[in-house]
């Protein structure tokens, strides 16, 4: 069908020019729904922002009268003596009040009731105070009969501790929604105890109509037939118009289907929840009301979506468009495009070969020229990522620095061209590295390892191979070095002090490292690793924090002696050994024959038991005693050493006598510590 160039090179224009138009439809279809549902949920935070500051305003109005009149009587009670003990002056100041009261509380629409109340300590014991209740926004106040203060009193003293305290700061507390028997009707109430040195003055409060506060919500629009309504702090009760009183939440059938984090949300705080209702999906804001309460606006999910499905069905229309019309472009211009398809064409094939450094050339301001543009992008982009991949495979995750397989290949590249030229290859690791994850965590060994990476690059510089074999093994490769420029780098890092940064404190550690000179020690890659190996197992059996140089008596060095540590030693050793810090008593180490000593299976139970504190294993009767004889017999002399028998206490509860015998000494890493060794004796007689 396609015999000419110009009919294929239209058919593949066309082809491409479809497949392009899909994938930019793609993606301008998912931006577009990222973009409109990010709208959608801001905008149902919004109105629920907007419905949640008009009303916690009416509730700060509230608070700030009753605060206001709470102050009012504090100082009233302080103007002299007898301020408000005399009747007469308790009356003029209790008009005061009620005018303050009654004017403002004449601006909030929502306001049922305000009341003050004096203790029976101010009223020789009757019943004073005002309460004043209108029915609605347009009726006047009028007084009502009111109660003794002492019938508000919380019968907890510590209830009342709280009413103090709310007191003295110039808060007070909201009432969740209840039904006023005397009103009837539904109220929330803002009420604040009052005391003066500590002496109960009264209390002032203020009712809303809870039913106008869900009247005024009912008439705020959600898009078309969305509704916003309150529920408790819990979630558990929500409060509708129709039921001021309050339902629970599944009294409609409601089934949360997920919290819609993918509809536009960033983050898990500001997604809508999604709920089921009758057959009908319904998208939920939430927010909280100063009173504790949570308002809730909700509408129907296809109404919330309307917008973002509109300009889909928009975004469709202009795709479509526009692949009509460049296919009409397209068949204008192919006889100006083929001029470019050689050009393309040939990068194609440099880029199919591996050569991701092709340049494309096309002078062109039209479609094949913007693709050449794209192509060229997309071949940058591949070649970064090439990259990144390398980086990934040859590099360290956690350092930076090589890996086992970056190192491998690093040295046979080496190798290769070295042509006898001196090297010397370290083999190290850090002292202890154990101790730091057992003691700390891993978090801890990690910064270790990093701060480690850091100085071997920054001590040997550019020039070196520097990598990590994995754990705490390191592998360092000094092109162009002798033994003897070696020996004085190594003694160099060596002597001076390594440090890590945890948690705010700068810990120090020491290292073990084992060198081999090329090639008049070793010359094959094999043998290289295998000296430095040997050698740094070498400095191990000398006693770690040190270096030393291949030797060939190295080889039968026995590797198994390294496992004689201090584990095997202090495991078979007939006695119980614990050490812990001088500074808290905390247990840094225990072996097996104490965790028999005290009933305990194995460290996490020995742990659990003792919960690291050495204190705990004496028995209560003998601590103060033990303890103090052991700090006073290691502050004296050069030994500082101590000799006590006392009784210790198992997991089981059972009383054992032990003799005692402790050493105070300074460590590297943990300060102060005391090395314990406990052996168990018989009950004396």
């Amino acid at each position: 069908m396609f015999h000419s160039i110009k009919s294929k090179f239209l058919a593949l224009c066309l082809s491409s020019l479809c497949v392009l138009g899909l994938a930019v439809g793609a993606v301008s279809l998912t931006a577009l729904t990222r973009a409109t549902s990010r709208e959608e949920v801001d905008n149902m935070n919004r109105t629920a922002e907007l419905y949640r500051s008009e009303l916690d305003l009416k509730l700060v109005q509230t608070e700030d009268v009753v605060s206001f009149a709470a102050t009012g009587l504090v100082s009233g009670a302080s103007a002299g003596t007898g301020a408000l003990w005399d009747g007469a002056r308790r009356a003029r100041f209790t008009a005061g009040l009620d005018r303050i009261l009654r004017d403002t509380l004449l601006s909030l629409p929502e306001a049922r009731a305000y009341y003050t109340y004096y203790a029976e300590n101010l009223t020789g014991g009757a019943a004073d105070g005002v309460w004043y209740v209108r029915e609605d926004e347009h009726s006047p106040f009028h007084q009502r009969q009111w109660y003794k203060a002492s019938e508000f009193l919380p019968e907890s003293s510590q209830d009342l501790t709280l009413y103090a305290k709310s007191a003295e700061t110039g808060h007070g507390h909201w009432v969740e929604p209840y039904y006023s028997i005397a009103q009837g009707k539904m109220l929330i109430s803002y009420v604040v105890p009052v005391y003066r040195d500590g002496t109960f003055l009264g209390l002032v409060g203020v009712d809303l109509d809870f039913g106008e506060i869900l009247r005024l919500l009912e008439r705020r629009p959600v898009y078309e037939t969305g509704y916003a309504f309150l529920a408790d702090a819990t979630g558990k009760t929500h409060y509708h118009i129709d039921a001021p009183q309050g339902v629970s939440e599944d009294h409609l059938g409601a089934k949360l289907i997920d919290k819609d984090v993918s509809h536009g949300a960033t983050s898990a705080t500001d997604a809508l929840g999604r709920y089921q209702v009758g057959g009908t999906a319904y998208d939920i804001a939430t927010c909280s009301l100063r009173n504790g309460l949570e308002l809730l606006v909700m509408a129907p999910t296809h109404e919330v979506q309307a917008e973002a499905r509109a300009a889909t069905l928009q975004l469709v229309a202009i795709l479509i468009f526009c692949l009509l019309l460049f296919a009409a472009i397209t068949l204008v211009l192919t006889q100006r495009l083929t001029r470019h398809l050689q050009a393309l064409s040939s990068a194609a094939r440099e880029i199919a070969h591996g050569n991701l450094d092709v340049q494309i050339h096309v002078e062109s301001d039209d479609e094949v020229g913007k693709l050449a543009g794209v192509l060229q992008h997309t071949v940058s982009s591949l070649k970064e990522t090439l990259a990144r991949l390398h980086r990934l495979t040859f590099n360290d995750g956690l350092t930076g620095i090589l890996n086992r397989l970056g190192i491998d290949r690093a040295l046979e590249d080496w190798h290769a061209q070295a042509q006898g030229t001196p090297a010397v290859l370290i083999s190290l690791d850090l002292d202890d590295f154990k101790f730091i994850n057992d003691l700390l965590g891993h978090a801890a060994g990690d910064e270790a390892l990093r701060a480690l990476a850091r100085r071997l690059r920054d001590f040997f510089g550019r020039t070196a191979l520097v990598a990590r074999n994995g754990g705490d093994e390191f592998t360092v490769l000094l092109p162009a070095t002798t033994a003897a420029q070696a020996e004085r780098l190594l003694s160099e890092l060596t002597q001076a002090p390594q440090h890590y940064l945890y948690g705010g404190v700068e810990r120090s550690f020491t290292l073990s490292i084992g060198y081999v000179s090329y090639p008049d020690q070793a010359e094959s890659l094999h043998d290289l690793m295998r000296y430095a190996d040997a050698a740094l197992y070498a400095t191990k059996l000398k006693g770690k924090n040190g270096f030393s140089r291949y030797a060939a008596e190295q080889e039968q060095v026995d590797r198994a002696k390294l496992s004689f540590s201090l584990r095997d030693i202090s495991q078979n050793l007939p006695g119980a050994i614990i050490v812990c810090s001088a500074a808290d008593g905390k247990v840094l180490y225990a072996n097996d024959e104490a965790f028999r000593l005290l009933d305990c299976t194995d460290l996490d139970d020995f742990a659990a038991y003792t919960q690291k504190d050495v204190v705990r294993i004496l028995y209560p009767g003998d601590r103060t005693e033990t303890i103090a004889s052991v700090r006073s017999q290691t502050a004296k002399g050069e030994a500082r050493q101590a000799y006590v028998r006392c009784r210790v206490r198992t997991k089981e509860g059972e009383v054992r006598y032990v003799f005692v015998f402790a050493r105070k000494r300074a460590s590297a890493y943990y300060g102060e510590v005391y090395y314990v060794v406990m052996v168990e004796e018989k009950e004396p007689a």
